[in-house]
């Protein structure tokens, strides 16, 4: 039975998340730049490929894919692989530039009526990835409102939104370029959503649909992609086989496309797989320290308002016959679910480089966000007095923080910092655990970024 009201309270909630959606695409396009690395360029180039020539391969942009970003420490194409019948393909999966190619149909029919010279596909296509990028992290911001508006109030939630959306990476790196954590977190958001809406056959296999593409969207997010399907199996036994067979045909058709253009299932991520590179070469507790604690990377220097999370290790109480607290944990199996997934993810991230390339911030927990906040949705339900002015000091802390980036970097040049030239790539730098080399310091005194989206004459 429908509570009175709870129609309109509904829809209340879906102009929240469109205004939330709305606002955070402007603020994210503000700085009208793309901050992009090699890693983004096959996924902005695909789509267009994709709607000239209609294939998977990048031969029919080939010129462009090889260029080196501009002011990048890379001298070759890392991210391009030619297979064996000599085509050229994107290094990492695909799922993210296929997903988002239907944005792309108005700049290939403006390149078709205007030419395809290097020159113009550069210039659309970097704003074709800037606008798909700062829309899928737009899209998750008021996705995530209506997530959090299942454990507590519409100003809580809010906040919970704010914060995801402009105190994290989701600003700085997913709405800013197509990195493939932007859609990791859409994703994410999706799964959580579907697998917390009321039991349909509906549900479940929207959950599963939303964990398979994110599987083999990026592969380490397949440890989040399982824990909500094994809960869904638990909690929901054969109707949960709805769910598992919308996984496996959502990641059936990516998968088949690693095998043919790389020969193994895993694709580009094949050398991780079979052990012939060093990628899992640190140690694991000074790689847990940089992910979450160094100036240069750490998630609770960049994001300080996540520290908050320490808060559900205090039970919320309510008197004997009262209602349950406010942030109550929907199903705490859930929580358990995907903590362990957030546990498996920290322990594969601090034994790689937690440094993660050239990028601003922890770049690799970018997709556990959007858990991470909805974990601690239940602290700032529960937060009064001066708990919650401290909160949102944090919060505002970590917006200064991530405008920084969003605005300045990588104009004071902190990634040269993290990998000076000459030291071994796998060797981690001192200047990461240098307080005076925090890139929010170094980069605000560098200045602001040109604006390069912006027309200009030449």
């Amino acid at each position: 039975m429908t509570r009175p009201g709870a129609g309109a309270h509904a829809r209340t909630d879906r102009r929240t998340a469109v205004l939330l959606v709305l606002a955070a695409l402007v603020v994210y396009n503000l700085n009208f730049r793309v901050i992009q690395d090699g890693d983004t360029v096959p996924a902005r180039l695909l789509p267009l490929s994709l709607w000239r020539s209609g294939s998977l391969n990048l031969d029919s942009v080939a010129g462009l894919a090889a260029a080196v970003p501009p002011g990048k420490p890379y001298h070759e194409p890392y991210w391009l692989h030619r297979s064996a019948a000599g085509h050229l393909y994107g290094t990492y999966p695909i799922v993210t530039p296929v997903l988002v190619a239907p944005l792309y149909a108005p700049a290939a029919a403006y390149l078709a009526w205007r030419g395809w010279e290097p020159w113009r596909l550069q210039n659309t296509s970097l704003r074709m990835e800037k606008l798909a990028a700062s829309l899928l992290a737009a899209l998750s911001v008021g996705l995530f409102y209506l997530l959090a508006r299942r454990a507590t109030g519409p100003p809580r939630a809010l906040v919970a939104a704010v914060a995801y959306g402009f105190a994290t990476g989701t600003w700085v790196i997913s709405g800013q370029a197509l990195w493939l954590h932007g859609m990791g977190e859409l994703l994410a958001v999706c799964a959580l959503l579907a697998a917390t809406a009321r039991v349909s056959a509906a549900s479940i296999a929207a959950a599963g649909l939303a964990c398979g593409l994110l599987a083999v969207n990026r592969p380490p997010d397949a440890a989040l992609a399982a824990a909500v399907l094994v809960y869904l199996l638990v909690r929901h036994r054969v109707r949960a086989l709805w769910a598992v067979a919308a996984a496996v045909a959502a990641a059936a058709p990516f998968l088949l496309y690693d095998l043919a253009a790389f020969g193994h299932w895993a694709g580009g991520y094949a050398w991780a797989v079979s052990g012939s590179h060093p990628y899992l070469a640190h140690p694991l507790l000074p790689g847990l320290a940089g992910l979450l604690l160094s100036p240069g990377k750490g998630l609770l220097i960049f994001s300080p308002f996540l520290w908050f999370l320490a808060g559900r290790a205090v039970p919320a109480r309510a008197p004997v016959g009262s209602e349950p607290p406010a942030g109550s944990p929907p199903d705490r199996l859930l929580e358990l679910a995907v903590v362990a997934a957030v546990l498996a993810q920290l322990y594969v991230y601090a034994r790689a480089d937690f440094r993660a390339g050239a990028c601003y911030g922890p770049r690799y927990l970018t997709d556990l966000l959007p858990v991470l906040v909805w974990l601690l949705v239940p602290v700032i339900a529960r937060l009064r007095g001066w708990g919650l002015r401290a909160f949102v000091a944090a919060v505002v802390s970590g917006m200064a923080i991530q405008a920084v980036g969003a605005f300045c970097y990588p104009r004071g040049r902190t990634d040269a910092l993290f990998y000076p030239p000459g030291l071994d790539r796998m060797v981690i730098a001192p200047a990461v655990w240098s307080p005076r080399n925090a890139p929010f310091l170094v980069e605000a005194r560098a200045g602001l970024a040109p604006p390069e989206l912006l027309p200009h004459r030449d």
